[in-house]
């Protein structure tokens, strides 16, 4: 699974890196503090963009609307710090994760949304 991470915190975006890169099969292919995809990036497929939620509204909206014009099929998760801040709604983002949560939390939470991600790949097929 290919995953961006748009983070404002370097050292958290930086240690998320670390940990998803331990998992097999997760690939993070960018990280950045904003939105700002870079050329050579398009031709990826990426799976899963990983968004902090503390960016804004207005700011969470341009960095779908950008990434689903790039990739299609994208999925989405929120980073958030607090549970109760959570209340955006999207057909493509299915939730939000708390930044605090442990390496198997965010394991878990990104297979669930690889699985997700495979039944919808499936019914296209079919």
């Amino acid at each position: 699974m290919n995953i961006v991470i748009i983070e404002q915190n370097k050292i958290f975006r930086e240690s998320l890196k670390t940990a998803l890169s331990q998992v097999s099969d997760f690939k993070v292919v960018f990280d950045a503090d904003n939105s700002v995809f870079p050329e050579n990036i398009s031709h990826v497929q990426v799976n899963l963009l990983l968004i902090d939620y503390g960016l804004g509204e207005a700011t969470c909206n341009e960095t779908i609307t950008k990434a689903l014009s790039i990739w299609p099929a994208v999925r989405f998760l929120f980073l958030t710090n607090y549970k109760e801040e959570f209340t955006f709604n999207s057909m493509k983002t299915t939730g939000a994760i708390l930044k605090n949560s442990s390496k198997k939390e965010f394991e878990d939470k990104i297979r669930e949304q690889q699985s997700k991600l495979n039944w919808q790949n499936d019914m296209i097929i079919i």
